[in-house]
C-alpha cells in the first residue's frame, strides 16, 4: 500500500504553511497527499447581485478551499486529492486519516488562547487519538 499524508486546511495562512510542509514531506518520501477542510455545519443562502442570484454554502466554500490548496500543491505533489467533510476539525482529520489509511497526519500548531486552550486544541486531539504518525508544524 502506498504511503499517504493527510493535511487539514481552513483558508488561513497558518494552515497553508502546514499544507506546504505536508507537500514537501510527500514529495521527499514519494507519498500521496490528501487535503481536507472541515466545516462544523452547513448553511446555505441565496445572494442576489446584478447578474442574478447565486447560492453560497459553507460546504461548497470548504470544498473550494481544499481544492484550491490541492491545486496549488499539485505543482509539488502530482495527484493531490481533496475533500470537505462536516465535523469538528480534529474529528474530521482523524476520520479521514482512518478512512484513507494514511501513514501521516500533518497539522499546524496554531496558538490557542482563552477557552480554546481549556477545551483543547486540534493538534493535541489529533496527536492523542491518531491512527498513524502525526507531524506538528510550527506555524506560529
Amino acid at each position: 500500500m502506498a504511503e499517504l499524508i493527510v493535511v487539514g486546511v481552513d483558508g488561513n495562512e497558518r494552515a497553508e504553511r502546514a499544507a506546504d510542509t505536508a507537500a514537501r514531506l510527500a514529495a521527499a518520501t514519494g507519498a500521496g497527499l490528501h487535503v481536507v477542510c472541515a466545516y462544523v455545519r452547513d448553511q446555505a443562502a441565496e445572494i442576489s447581485v446584478a447578474d442574478g442570484t447565486h447560492e453560497v454554502s459553507i460546504s461548497r466554500e470548504s470544498a473550494d478551499i481544499a481544492a484550491r490548496v490541492a491545486g496549488r500543491l499539485a505543482k509539488v505533489v502530482p495527484g493531490v486529492t481533496s475533500s470537505a467533510v462536516q465535523g469538528r476539525p480534529a474529528d474530521v482529520l482523524l476520520a479521514e486519516a482512518d478512512r484513507l489509511h494514511a501513514s501521516l497526519i500533518v497539522v499546524g500548531n496554531r496558538r490557542m488562547q482563552g477557552i480554546a486552550r481549556v477545551l483543547g486544541s486540534v493538534p493535541a486531539a489529533v496527536a492523542h487519538h491518531a491512527p498513524c504518525d502525526v507531524y506538528i508544524v510550527n506555524t506560529g
